[in-house]
């Protein structure tokens, strides 16, 4: 695999050539590549691809991320630190102005551009943007990303002909089960590729059981019946890799507009991290506020999150409040070290999305030792456990009043006190995943004859 002379002196090559003894783990990074963002499924895809070598050489096994273009899987880098390192270099239209984005999706769309790259690629005589990967029976790969329009089921297909295991990280059935919280076309891709990809998969490894006990009923609606031959579906749990504040905090650069928000009063802020969409039901959280500021005038809300689909009501809503600035605020492009910030600095946290599969931020407060107010739904109830309290997403008077009698009291009713929390890693999460991947594989059957001598 060519790399520039930069890029030598830190790159890790992945090698693609005819597969070698030691099995491989082929993570696809299609769509993580393709974003600026590191949250969400961005991030879940990086930490894996980071934490999984050392997780998979435990069982003998390499990691090998892999983006799909011009018709092939191709080899992607990981940097000496662990990052998936693209050799391509590229011209992302992200961070032009929007108009330019705009006019630039109009006269080249995406689908067109993807149609008629391989044709112009073969015609122009250029060579592939990496090196193809050839797939064998000792291979393994794991659908992880958001490469939901994706069109690789072909290739996907020609890697099972050659005894290439296949595997899903199943993040939800969101747009499936609700549709009206998520753009309509994007319903209509996830259909098909729910449809693909649990047809072909060998195992389906679930971010939480919630997600692991819908996967099992969407099989059996297709006929792929819980026996041998079916998919093993199994759930594994997130990391959360932002940590609480150390001694090396407060060298870490926070915007100014940030610090002196949270430090603008002894009250600390409440927080609530999300894109700001309708499935996250940030809508509610001006109505909670109102009624808490009847009671508790000096109570404050710090909104994180990027501006999604129908988000710009809510945010139009929290910017023209007349307390936005100094009882209301909203950034939309944290980073990791900001919000690292915000959570040491904030009163709890307050998550009142109607549907996840997992609940992250969720992890992430109570690492922080923060106190949590969650929606009651099946994910939140197995991530927070006894350490948060719980309410109706539409319930605004329930939450407020919570809020209220916690101020006014002093007493937080959750069953379990803030500092029991056992914080995961990601480390711990992609050993977990990495048991799934190989369970009731030869290469777990030689693991467990290792361990046991």
């Amino acid at each position: 695999m060519s790399t520039s002379r930069t890029a030598e002196s830190f790159v890790v090559p992945c090698h693609s050539g005819p597969p070698s003894h030691a099995p491989r783990v082929l993570i696809d990074c299609t769509q993580t590549l393709a974003t600026p963002r590191h949250a969400g499924i961005p991030r879940v895809v990086r930490n894996i691809a980071r934490h999984g070598v050392a997780a998979a050489a435990v069982h003998g096994a390499t990691i090998v991320p892999v983006r799909f273009e011009a018709d092939h899987f191709l080899t992607l880098s990981l940097s000496a630190a662990g990052d998936i390192v693209d050799v391509v270099k590229r011209h992302p239209t992200s961070t032009a102005h929007p108009v330019l984005r705009r006019l630039h999706k109009l006269l080249l769309p995406r689908t067109i551009v993807r149609a008629i790259r391989p044709q112009w690629r073969w015609l122009s005589g250029r060579p592939l943007p990496g090196v193809p990967i050839e797939f064998g029976p000792d291979d393994t790969l794991l659908l992880a990303d958001s490469s939901w329009a994706t069109r690789y089921w072909h290739v996907v297909d020609r890697a099972r002909e050659a005894g290439t295991r296949v595997g899903i990280v199943q993040y939800d059935f969101i747009p499936h089960t609700h549709p009206e919280l998520v753009p309509k076309r994007l319903s209509k891709i996830y259909h098909g590729w729910m449809r693909n990809t649990l047809t072909r998969a060998d195992f389906v490894a679930a971010i939480s059981e919630a997600v692991a006990v819908e996967a099992r009923e969407e099989l059996r609606r297709m006929g792929r019946e819980p026996d041998r031959a079916a998919p093993l579906v199994q759930a594994f749990r997130l990391g959360a890799d932002v940590k609480p504040a150390g001694p090396m905090a407060t060298q870490v650069p926070v915007r100014r507009e940030l610090s002196d928000f949270l430090e603008a009063s002894p009250v600390q802020p409440y927080l609530t991290v999300g894109t700001i969409e309708p499935r996250k039901n940030q809508t509610i959280l001006p109505a909670v506020f109102e009624e808490v500021w009847r009671q508790v005038p000096d109570a404050r809300l710090l909104v994180a999150g990027f501006v999604g689909w129908k988000g710009e009501e809510v945010i139009r809503r929290l910017v023209n409040h007349p307390r936005y600035g100094t009882h209301l605020m909203h950034f939309g492009d944290l980073s990791d070290a900001e919000l690292l910030h915000a959570y040491g600095r904030s009163r709890g946290l307050i998550f009142p999305s109607r549907a996840e599969g997992y609940g992250l931020p969720i992890v992430e407060a109570l690492s922080h030792g923060m106190r949590v107010f969650a929606s009651d739904i099946p994910a939140h109830r197995e991530v927070g456990g006894p350490w948060c309290v719980y309410f109706a997403p539409a319930d605004v008077a329930g939450l407020a009043g919570q809020i209220v009698d916690w101020e006014r009291d002093g007493v937080f009713p959750a069953a379990l006190p803030e500092g029991a929390f056992a914080s995961p890693t990601w480390q711990q999460a992609t050993e977990q995943l990495m048991r799934i991947v190989f369970s009731g594989t030869s290469v777990d059957a030689r693991h467990r004859e290792t361990a046991a001598a």
